[in-house]
């Protein structure tokens, strides 16, 4: 019978936790729990509008990671769900698949598809047994990876900060669209982009323990609907469904499964190197083991039920780990905090989010 139980328990980490969790665990993870979230909600609405998908997408897309890393994932930490590496490769990925699939209006379809295929890479993993793979990969070299990605990204942004046609086959036909035509940036919202980011950077250098995006979105979309600038031409994200996603399996349509798998294979790379390096800096200051081939389970579980519930390609962020590490995290109930914190936003206040502008 205890042979029983601790086998279901190293296949289910989350079990483990629930059955020896200590009462005095629960304030630290509360709290944790609502300091992440509430940075959560403007992190992934952002992410899912650089990929290309409705703000919502990103909502959407934290719930399943988030509890499916709850029971399988071996960090007490990691905080699992949308974050800048995968949402940039992501974006790349389908900004590369979606003429091939149908058009710019497929791009929930591709993105969803691209979870699955990831959520299937890893999960191949996790049967091969390849988490020793993370040892072979450089810091430097992902780090590299990951700049280039992020000039790439910074440069598809171009056009939502000024609000311009940008065009081009590659980046630096991209760059030279913006530049040939920066006469007719729109100015109201390049000045709300620029108000945005200052207020971003100065309260991330001033007030680090605040949830600095959360309150200066908040800020942003008070100012626009008190003011009603949208009636000066500046975009805003409009009516969020309310509720959670319907599952549903994603239509392939012209694409070729095939052609997923390069993009697939980067991002299971990167996400899950990401994944261990994350945990491991936290689990060796406590003694805690991480398992890398049940991360890679934990990870292609989460890839895998994003695929259906609409969402997109995640992984673990690391500024959220450590916020919720400062705060107070002791295990991954602080995750099932997030989880309830979202579904109430998704449920109650869709309006609000209606009015974040969509620069």
């Amino acid at each position: 019978m205890k042979g029983q139980r601790a086998t279901w328990e190293r296949f289910l980490p989350g079990i483990a936790v629930l059955r020896r969790y200590e009462r005095s665990y629960l304030r630290g993870d509360i709290v944790a729990g609502i300091t992440v979230a509430a940075y959560l909600v403007p992190q992934v609405m952002a992410f899912s509008i650089i990929i290309g998908l409705p703000a919502v997408a990103g909502l959407w897309a934290s719930l399943a990671p988030l509890l499916i890393y709850f029971l399988l994932g071996t960090s007490r930490k990691l905080s699992i769900g949308p974050e800048s590496a995968t949402a940039l490769m992501t974006a790349a990925g389908v900004g590369a698949l979606v003429g091939a699939a149908g058009g710019p209006e497929r791009f929930p379809e591709v993105a969803a598809l691209l979870a699955i295929a990831v959520g299937l890479v890893c999960i191949v993993g996790f049967i091969a047994r390849l988490g020793f793979i993370t040892n072979l990969l450089s810091h430097p070299i992902l780090t590299g990876y990951l700049i280039g990605i992020a000039l790439l990204m910074i440069v598809s942004q171009l056009g939502k900060v000024t609000k311009m046609e940008v065009g081009g086959e590659n980046a630096a036909q991209e760059v030279m669209s913006f530049v040939r035509q920066i006469s007719q940036a729109h100015l109201p919202t390049v000045a709300l982009s620029a108000a945005v980011l200052i207020l971003l950077y100065l309260s991330h250098r001033l007030l680090p323990k605040w949830p600095s995006a959360l309150i200066v979105m908040l800020m942003a979309g008070a100012v626009v609907t008190i003011f009603n600038l949208d009636r000066f031409g500046l975009d805003v994200i409009g009516e969020v469904p309310r509720g959670l996603p319907e599952p549903r399996l994603p239509d392939l349509g012209n694409l070729e499964v095939w052609s997923l798998l390069p993009f697939a294979l980067g991002i299971a790379v990167v996400g899950f190197s990401d994944n261990i390096l994350t945990g491991r800096a936290f689990a060796s200051d406590r003694g805690e083991a991480i398992d890398s081939n049940q991360e890679l389970l934990a990870l292609g579980s989460a890839n895998l039920a994003n695929g259906f519930l609409q969402g997109f390609p995640v992984s673990s962020s690391g500024s959220r780990t450590v916020l919720g590490d400062a705060a107070g995290a002791k295990t991954q109930v602080h995750s099932l905090v997030v989880i309830i914190f979202v579904v109430m936003v998704l449920v109650f206040a869709s309006p609000v989010l209606a009015s974040f502008p969509d620069a």
